[in-house]
């Protein structure tokens, strides 16, 4: 009986152990990521692997300032890190809390367009518009994004948005055009969007997070 009291206990104590361990664990991951930076960093490698030196491009950080976010991430098992020639280029792991961190990101719905310029709809009937071909999707992204995270039948355009004018004018009239770039919070997409409508270009913006771009991928493989 003595005996078995002894093995309860101690089965007791490596449940508490892993329970505490778990929480534990999760907190410190909580707090890493309870800085904007950080998820701004994020929100910008998801479509992309990106090195030290473009994400403190991106953000006007010091690159020995962004390493020490980027470093902490991957300490958390939230970036992968590959060396590449000179450089050290970070990606999403597949650590679950990745996951949670997208879906706690999209729970939010506010966007830098306003709603009567943000396209509003399923992922399927928009893929069968498109597959029909009255609707044309253009992606804003440039080439590297765009490569990463392949949108099929987009077209493609990656140059100034001064510029933009004349590749929409090459299009027919007569089809719906739906831009897409790099989610909610993105300024290019957000600019190309109110651009196209103040020209009166009859435009909406898909503003789709990584996450929900690879879904939609899905439905037009």
């Amino acid at each position: 009986m003595r005996q078995l009291l002894f093995a309860v206990n101690l089965q007791t104590m490596s449940i508490n152990k892993k329970r505490n361990d778990f929480f534990e664990e999760m907190a410190r991951t909580f707090k890493i990521l309870g800085s904007p930076i950080k998820l701004k960093l994020l929100n910008y490698i998801s479509f992309c692997p990106r090195t030290v030196e473009e994400c403190a491009k991106k953000f006007d950080q010091s690159v020995q300032n962004i390493s020490l976010h980027l470093i902490a991430l991957a300490k958390a098992n939230i970036l992968e890190v590959e060396q590449i020639k000179n450089y050290r280029y970070y990606s999403l792991s597949s650590h679950p809390i990745v996951e949670v961190v997208s879906k706690a990101l999209l729970s939010d719905p506010r966007a830098l367009l306003p709603d009567d310029y943000l396209w509003t709809g399923n992922f399927s009937d928009l893929a069968q518009d498109i597959r029909s071909n009255k609707t044309i999707v253009i992606d804003l992204r440039d080439q590297e994004e765009a490569s990463y995270l392949p949108v099929n039948k987009a077209l493609h355009y990656e140059g100034k948005l001064s510029e933009l004018f004349q590749f929409l004018d090459s299009l027919p009239s007569s089809k719906t055009i739906i831009f897409f770039c790099k989610g909610r919070m993105c300024e290019r997409l957000t600019q190309a969007v109110e651009m196209a409508n103040k020209a009166n270009y009859n435009v909406k913006g898909l503003a789709l997070s990584a996450y929900e771009l690879k879904e939609f991928s899905t439905y037009l493989n």
